[in-house]
This record gives C-alpha cells, structure tokens and sequence, in this order.
C-alpha cells in the first residue's frame, strides 16, 4: 500500500514577528528565511519519513526546484512533478513570539494540475493504495472520482475549507482529517458546539468515512463505524506551528499504510505533531521516525 499525495509544493517566506500585524499597521520582522513547503509538501515528507511508499504529484515553477531536492532527500518518489513557466506556489508566514502562525497562500503552479495530468499519475496506483489531497491544488473533485473509480481509498485533509462543499463529492472519502474548524463547516456547526456532537453529526453524514478530528491543546478524535477512540496532547513547548497538522496527517496515515491499530496511529502521529511543534519552520521541522520512538520513550503514561 502506497500514498499517492497530490499535493501543494510552495515556497515559505517566513516572517518572525513580536505580534501580528494590525490593518493599517506597519511592523518590523525579527527574522526572515526561505523555505519549502506547502500542505502537501509537508504531508509527504511526514509520511515518507515515518516509513511510508509516497508518491507526490503536483506541478513547480520558477524558484521551486529545490522542493523536488527536498522531498527526494526525504525519500518521496518525485518522478511524476512536472516544471511549468510560471510562478510557483508560495507563502507569506507571519509566526509571533508565542509561535502561533497566520498565513497567505498563493496558489501559482499548484492550481494548474489537468485532467491528463491527474491520468497520468493515477496510472502508478493500484487498487487498495490511497490518494492523499488537500485544498491547495485545483481539480480536488476529478482526482476523487478518479481514484475511487480506480478502487483506491481517498484521504481529504480539507484546508483551506473550500468556498463551495458541493462541488466535491465528499461522500467518496475514506478519511476525513481535520481540525475542529474544519470539521464544524463540514456539517454546518459552529466550532463552540461539543467535540463530540460535530464528530457524531460529521460520522452520520458520511458514514463511510473515518473522520480524524484533532482539537488542538484537547488532542485527537477518531470515528468509523460507531468505534471511537481519541488522544491526549503531549505538552511540549511551541516555537513554530506551522507543520504541526501536516506532520500529524502524514505520520497517521502512514501509520494506516502499516496496518497499525488505531491507537497506534494516533500515539504517533501525535508525537510526531508534538516534536514539530517545539521546532522552527515547516518541512525541516519534521521529525524521523526514530525521533518518534525516542519521544515516546519519555512519556511512558501514553505509549
């Protein structure tokens, strides 16, 4: 079983800040650095490093080589990224002093993906391997259809939340993973209602689907089939996050792709999130799966 991510590749420019800026307001950044990333991006190389078969799809442009590098070095199959004559995607990342993040995203070379394209790819996958999106490419609602047309599952990791629900035929998904947000705009809620009745109404309205729902400080959900099971937070220090649900994303589903119990999935993505977190930028932030087991050593109470 392998992951096949068509997935955003962008360029970050990371902008560290005492506070965000306010309308009207201008600031001066503390730090400034380039580097990749893109949800997609993230979400292969969590994957991958977590001992995960990722194949990524998805199109760069002027500038965006180096993503391909970094992917690469990360053990993500790269052989189906074509280069276009156009800008690729890319980030303005604003991170403040107590790590939290806003972010403007550009689509670029990431909305141009085609029908053929998509074919093509779809081509290197079998029945039973899983598709893996986002929100940060176009053509979301053909890449579904195709793929389960083709027998393969379908993870859909709804960010940004699309303008239009109806467009996409979401009652084809496999897995919902999502925030509290996210999983509140699925069914119509407002995110202040109880975790526990967006995820009930969220299951009931696509009973297909297994529905990952993770709630920040409050740790994870997890429901398929009347089954629940959740997660605590490990509580670490935040510097950066940024790839902290991307991270989370990649490692759970590689953890599906091992057959790993449910419980297990969630512990290490988890963990995975946590160490994220405590780091600096997107994609580099990204921890081995050794590292993964050595964190979870030191927290004996919820390995």
């Amino acid at each position: 079983m392998k992951i096949i991510n068509f997935g955003s590749l962008n360029i970050d420019n990371v902008y560290n800040v005492r506070e965000f800026v306010k309308p009207g307001q201008t600031i001066h950044a503390r730090d400034y650095h380039v580097a990749a990333g893109g949800k997609g991006l993230n979400q292969s190389i969590a994957a991958a490093r977590a001992g995960a078969r990722v194949l990524h799809a998805g199109m760069i442009g002027s500038g965006g080589r180096f993503l391909t590098d970094i992917l690469s070095d990360a053990g993500v199959d790269t052989s189906r990224i074509h280069t276009l004559d156009a800008p690729s995607g890319h980030t303005v990342i604003e991170v403040n002093a107590e790590g939290q993040n806003r972010i403007i995203v550009y689509g670029g070379t990431n909305q141009m993906l085609t029908d053929a394209y998509i074919d093509e790819v779809l081509a290197c996958g079998m029945p039973g391997d899983l598709t893996l999106l986002q929100n940060e490419t176009n053509l979301i609602a053909s890449i579904i259809v195709k793929s389960h047309e083709k027998g393969m599952l379908v993870a859909f990791n709804p960010s940004p939340m699309p303008d239009d629900l109806t467009s996409i035929p979401l009652d084809l998904v496999d897995y919902f993973i999502v925030n509290e947000l996210e999983a509140a705009q699925l069914v119509g809620m407002q995110p202040d209602d109880s975790y526990e009745r967006i995820l009930d109404c969220l299951t009931a309205k696509y009973p297909r689907a297994a529905v990952i729902m993770t709630l920040g400080h409050n740790g994870v959900l997890f429901a398929k089939d009347g089954e629940r099971h959740s997660h605590p937070v490990f509580k670490v220090t935040a510097v950066d996050t940024t790839a902290a649900g991307d991270t989370f994303c990649g490692y759970f589903l590689a953890a599906v792709c091992k057959d790993a119990s449910v419980d297990t999935a969630l512990k290490e993505a988890s963990a995975a999130s946590a160490i994220t977190v405590s780091r600096p930028s997107a994609a580099p932030s990204i921890p081995l799966y050794a590292e993964v087991q050595e964190f979870l050593q030191g927290f004996p109470c919820q390995s």
